[in-house]
């Protein structure tokens, strides 16, 4: 199976999002209005990657925009976060110097910067880095910066990740021949898995633990871990989880000789490729069923399906794709009796190898020139050691005592330090659990507030609605039969008429406080409809013009208590506008991708202190902190004296 790994690790390590033309041309359209700086930077990175699959020329374009837009307004997270993206298919079209590249700069922009994303994406970019890594053959280089990613994503619990990256670190142990350390890992990962509670990694970890059996032809263990990982596969994961799932699957079939699953997931790999016009994605399968056709001398359909994929390759000038399927197009002519054209696409084939190769080659041309010089002249120096030694026989007792009481006295220094670092290592252990269960506490501490908040604004919503709602119906009811009975005066009949219209107020007035207090629209309509309609509402009032719009949120989410929370969050940040921004313009925008909500609202109202309102805030900033910390988002704030306010608000999905 000769392009497995590859592709695993790229969607591992990437985890890149495709979108189709509608949602590419909706973020053009934001582009072309008048936005923050740090929505503008955000929106270039997203309309790059969505113009992958459609243009990537184009996107190219887009990603160095994003770059030099960032830079020049110092925003070096964005600038980072067009990098790390675009190195993606720089390296799929053969280009590893310039995606090392995009990778280092990524790297030293991310450490430059504050914004609370920071970190993990500088984990995800030492993570792709020992992808390149493994690419081009250096695999002692790839172990190094898996473990420095996976240190990061420790430091910040955050198991998920660390389970995505110590089955990527499994994968590369696999290719070392040590599966010491592959089991190692894999099963560090399902345990990360476990912890986080995620079907995905949980998915992938049992993949993974098949490959593990099938490298020890454990083929028994193999099939029952291959079988274990369906139970957590689900049509609801994103693209790139699916594509993991089909090629991991297929594998492990084709490493045991089931050739029919095999074709089957391989086939469902493409189909996955194709719906989302992932055409990297396309070409991998289809060159994979025309190996296994080669494998089982249907030369035929191997030759088909292979140029298939090559025909796919050729187009987008993905070399890697290219070398491989130029390979097995020359197994399959050679095995067929073809021999000029098995000539013709091995030329091919060693031609693309030495393009992709040759640096490399010289690297390590060098690199064993360097190390052979090393080693004579190490071993001149230590036969020169050795003819002073004998000359010197006479002083060696004297110096051997010396050596040794050197040696107990840096033995005893070294035992101490041992000691030390251990007792401090465990200290920090300690701390760092303390820390956690904290953290636990804190947050079903906060967990038990918001609800118990919902709970009792149900409650009064439904007194308000049901007992004085109905109580005040009753009464105007009763004052209009009254009316039709009564015998009023000119000026009386007009005092009737003005406290029948104040009672109208009152109900109307009533019903706004409770549907305030519980929207129901939430819970009816889902959280787009029922911020659109918030939002239509303050601004007919023409207290403030208010724009709202959104993308990607034509699928409702899952869990209703985040719709709610996200709705309280929103409802609170316009309230804190209209009471104290004193603005006349607001915009409120909601994101979703298969993995994150993304919310942003601005103004441009008089601005305030970051570091005031961070230590200051009132209650209601303290709501709002509260909610985005139970649903483990991540909130930035940009605003300063006279220039409006800008809020930036990341939630993950999964």
């Amino acid at each position: 199976m000769k392009l497995f790994l590859i592709s695993v690790i790229v969607w591992l390590a990437g985890g890149k999002l495709y979108a189709q033309q509608h949602l590419a041309d909706s973020i053009s359209k934001v582009l072309q209005q008048e936005v923050a700086d740090t929505i503008r930077a955000y929106n270039l990175v997203m309309l790059a990657m969505y113009t992958e699959p459609l243009d990537l020329e184009r996107a190219h374009r887009i990603y160095q925009e994003a770059v030099d837009f960032s830079l020049s307004k110092n925003l070096d997270y964005y600038a980072g976060l067009a990098l790390y993206y675009e190195a993606t298919p720089l390296g799929l079209a053969g280009k590893y110097q310039l995606q090392m590249e995009n990778l280092n700069r990524a790297a030293d922009l991310f450490l430059k910067t504050d914004h609370p994303s920071s970190r993990r994406d500088l984990a995800r970019v030492y993570g792709d880095i020992s992808g390149s890594f493994r690419s081009m053959g250096k695999l002692d280089s790839a172990v190094v910066f898996s473990l420095m990613s996976i240190a990061i994503l420790e430091g910040l619990m955050d198991n998920r990740r660390v389970a995505t990256q110590c089955l990527n670190l499994a994968m590369i142990y696999q290719q070392l021949n040590l599966p010491g350390k592959q089991k190692e890992y894999v099963d560090k990962g399902l345990e990360n898995a476990r912890l986080a509670g995620n079907p995905s990694a949980l998915m992938l970890g049992f993949l993974q633990q098949a490959g593990y059996y099938t490298s020890i032809y454990d083929f028994q263990k193999a099939k029952l871990y291959a079988d274990s990982a369906t139970v957590y596969y689900s049509d609801r994961f994103d693209f790139s989880l699916k594509q993991n799932y089909f090629l991991l699957k297929a594998g492990t079939f084709q490493n045991i000789s089931q050739f029919d699953s095999a074709v089957y997931y391989f086939q469902k790999a493409y189909e996955n490729g194709k719906t989302a016009g992932s055409r990297w994605n396309m070409t991998e399968p289809l060159m994979q069923i025309g190996y296994i056709h080669l494998q089982q001398k249907n030369y035929t359909d191997a030759e088909k399906f292979v140029k298939m994929g090559l025909e796919i390759a050729e187009a987008d000038s993905v070399m890697v794709f290219m070398k491989e399927g130029y390979g097995t197009l020359s197994d399959i002519y050679a095995g067929s009796g073809r021999y000029k054209e098995a000539h013709d696409y091995l030329t091919r084939f060693n031609t693309i190898k030495d393009s992709l190769q040759s640096e490399e080659r010289k690297k390590f041309a060098l690199d064993l020139e360097k190390k052979y010089e090393v080693e004579k002249h190490t071993a001149q120096i230590q036969q020169l050691e050795a003819e002073k030694r004998i000359q010197e026989l006479s002083l060696r007792e004297k110096i051997l005592i010396i050596q040794s009481l050197l040696g107990i006295l840096f033995t005893i220094l070294v035992v101490g330090l041992l000691i030390l670092r251990n007792y401090r290592q465990k200290q920090k252990l300690q701390q760092q659990q303390i820390e956690k269960l904290e953290a636990e506490k804190l947050l079903a501490a906060t967990e038990a507030v918001l609800k118990g908040e919902e709970q009792e604004r149900s409650r009064l919503a439904k007194d308000l609605h049901d007992g004085l709602g109905g109580l005040l119906s009753g009464i105007k009811y009763s004052f209009q039969n009254m009316k039709e009975n009564l015998i009023l005066t000119p000026e009386n009949a007009g005092v009737f008429e003005r406290s029948l219209d104040m009672l109208d107020s009152s109900i109307n007035e009533m019903r706004r406080v409770a549907h305030n207090l519980m929207p129901e629209s939430v819970y009816r309509f889902g959280l787009d409809s029922a911020i659109r309609d918030y939002c239509a509402d303050i601004h007919n009032t023409g207290i403030l013009h208010i724009k709202y719009q959104s993308f990607g949120m034509d699928t409702p989410i899952p869990d209703l208590s985040v719709s709610v929370s996200v709705y309280r969050i929103v409802q609170e940040l316009v309230n804190n506008i209209l009471k104290h921004a004193e603005a006349s313009y607001a915009f409120v925008q909601i994101t979703r991708s298969d993995s994150a909500l993304f919310v942003d609202v601005e103004d441009n109202g008089k601005g305030m202190d970051p570091d005031v309102i961070s230590g200051k805030g009132g209650m209601g900033w303290r709501n709002i902190n509260s909610r985005v910390e139970y649903l483990k988002g991540t909130l930035s704030l940009e605003s300063s004296e006279g220039r409006g306010t800008s809020i930036h608000i990341e939630f993950p999905l999964s």
